[in-house]
């Protein structure tokens, strides 16, 4: 996406440029990685998929495909996480994720559990994991962590500081006149 100009007055003009998440592309496809596409049917307008040969595939043996690193990877929906594998589990000292991380969702936590407590409340540590949510096609770095003496689950996709690393120093200069804005806008600001 283009960089837009903005001038904030008494100080000068920056460059702002949106860093978003950029999903893979993924074709959709059945489990032998054959491409298939959407069909409407009925009044209902019940969404299935069918092949080339116009054979419906069930809902359960729908994949996409991922091409990683040059690869291409067939894979189907991802179930939505119940049980993390300790093998999965991994504390952390710095949970700067939550703070860098693009795309953020967040759930509130409640638990007996004085083991989690001690861990993320009293010693201040972190519980980062592997997370599934929603349709399944998405994957998020859950992280446990304190907030303001509260358990807190971040999930976080995509990571800010390596996205700056994109960008290099260089200083653009340049003047666009601003049409002046309603005032309502700062006031508005305060609801944000």
């Amino acid at each position: 996406m283009a960089a837009k100009s903005l001038n904030i007055e008494g100080y000068g003009s920056i460059m702002i440029t949106p860093i978003n998440i950029k999903e893979n592309d993924a074709e959709t496809c059945d489990t032998q990685g054959n491409p298939v596409k959407t069909k409407m049917v009925g009044q209902g307008a019940k969404r299935t998929y069918v092949n080339d040969k116009g054979d419906e595939i069930p809902n359960n043996q729908v994949c996409k495909k991922f091409i990683v690193e040059g690869e291409p990877i067939t894979c189907p929906k991802f179930t939505m996480t119940k049980d993390v594998p300790a093998d999965n589990v991994e504390v952390i000292d710095d949970a700067s994720i939550v703070y860098t991380g693009i795309e953020r969702k967040f759930y509130n936590v409640v638990t007996d559990n004085d083991k989690i407590k001690d861990l993320v409340i009293t010693q201040n540590k972190s519980i980062s994991f592997p997370f599934t949510a929603g349709m399944g096609w998405k994957l998020w770095r859950g992280v446990l962590t304190n907030w303001n003496g509260k358990l807190l689950l971040v999930l976080c996709r995509g990571d800010l500081k390596k996205e700056l690393e994109k960008y290099n120093e260089e200083t653009i200069e340049i003047e666009i006149e601003m049409i002046p804005q309603n005032v309502n806008l700062k006031k508005m600001m305060v609801m944000v």
